[in-house]
């Protein structure tokens, strides 16, 4: 009977460590030729802690079987440090501006329409959004889901008149309903912009700004990305709140239109990654490319956008950095990351509940090269 259960268990180990090896392969195949992939990066904690499990029920009965996951997990450290980083170092204090140095401290943050909708009951939410930008001082804030509009407290000139220590601003609306209303991304500096522009992702009301900042006499680009979003109605916010397997019709209509999100976010993330990277390819500027990429570590996008760049969490966060709050808690899907010109001095993610995303902060110095 031991036999025969460790045989059975030693089978559904197999099952899991090939489904962590499919998530490998999802950073590496476009979910656009096969996107069911995608699935399993999205579930990767998950099946990571399910070949711990059955690791150390092997280790328990001294069963040699216990090489089988973690041969696999090792292959795909790398994975295991974009999700955790392996390294313990206290992060240093977030720097703010020098005028007679070339250190940055940049923000980014899904503000999430500054809470037009009422997502949270606190009616003073949308101010202490904009309270809390301005106390950290930020010297470049990228904005995610940017909204204003003349008919409410958020007008556009009341929000740069807030940021009046970052006076210069790109500000692009993918939708606008009237001459200040409208919906978008933007990113406001302390220093001069000189060049912008706006990638768009057609079909998409998802896009991606760059801005060309001077800092004394040098020039650096940064994109502000808000990559596809799932588009979930409310009615899909409140199944997967009260979700019970009760195999149904209509659960399973519901799983079936959520997947189906999933699918089509994941497509048009791929082409959006390709366009964007492209464009960092194309930059006479030393860059930063930060924002709400909507996917996590171990994904296409996240590989995509992050080649020949580094991960300021990975250099100096620390923890699991999830940075979103909504009905995926525990991932990581903000993010910044910048080129070899900069040095990170410091990262942290700042767990205020103003949105369904945390906020994050990062502090580099311009290396002269």
């Amino acid at each position: 009977m031991k036999r025969f259960l460790n045989q059975v268990v030693f089978y559904l180990n197999v099952l899991a460590g090939v489904a962590l090896l499919l998530s490998y392969s999802s950073t590496f195949i476009s979910p656009a030729r096969i996107w069911f992939l995608a699935f399993f990066g999205l579930a990767y904690p998950y099946i990571l802690a399910l070949n711990l499990i059955f690791m150390i029920y092997w280790i328990l009965r001294l069963k040699k079987q216990f090489l089988f996951s973690f041969l696999i997990i090792l292959i795909g450290i790398n994975n295991l440090n974009n999700f955790i980083p392996l390294h313990f170092k206290k992060s240093n204090t977030l720097e703010t501006r020098d005028d007679n140095s070339q250190r940055l401290k940049i923000l980014s943050y899904n503000v999430r329409l500054f809470n037009i909708y009422k997502w949270i009951s606190d009616p003073g939410t949308n101010q202490s959004i904009l309270n809390f930008i301005r106390s950290e001082k930020p010297d470049i804030i990228c904005l995610q889901e940017f909204y204003t509009s003349d008919k409410t407290d958020n007008r556009p000139e009341k929000i740069k008149k807030f940021f009046s220590e970052t006076p210069y601003n790109y500000i692009h609306y993918s939708f606008k309903n009237g001459k200040n209303t409208g919906y978008g991304i933007a990113t406001f500096s302390a220093y001069p912009i000189i060049n912008q522009g706006v990638i768009s992702f057609p079909g998409s009301t998802n896009e991606a700004i760059y801005t060309d900042i001077v800092i004394q006499t040098d020039t650096i680009r940064i994109y502000n990305n808000h990559l596809q979003s799932l588009k979930l109605q409310r009615r899909n916010y409140s199944f997967l709140d009260t979700l019970k397997f009760r195999y149904d019709d209509q659960q399973i209509s519901e799983i079936k239109d959520i997947s189906s999100k999933l699918k089509t976010a994941y497509i048009k993330r791929s082409a959006q990654v390709d366009a964007i990277s492209r464009h960092i390819k194309s930059s006479a500027y030393p860059v930063i490319v930060c924002g709400d990429f909507n996917d996590t570590p171990v994904s296409y996008s996240y590989r995509k956008m992050r080649k020949g760049l580094k991960d300021a969490f990975i250099s100096s966060g620390q923890g699991t950095g999830n940075t979103y709050l909504g009905i995926f808690p525990y991932f990581r899907i903000d993010y910044i990351f910048h080129d070899g010109h900069f040095k990170p001095l410091a990262f942290e993610k700042i767990e205020t509940h103003l949105s369904d995303h945390y906020p994050i902060v990062g502090s580099f110095e311009l290396n002269k090269k």
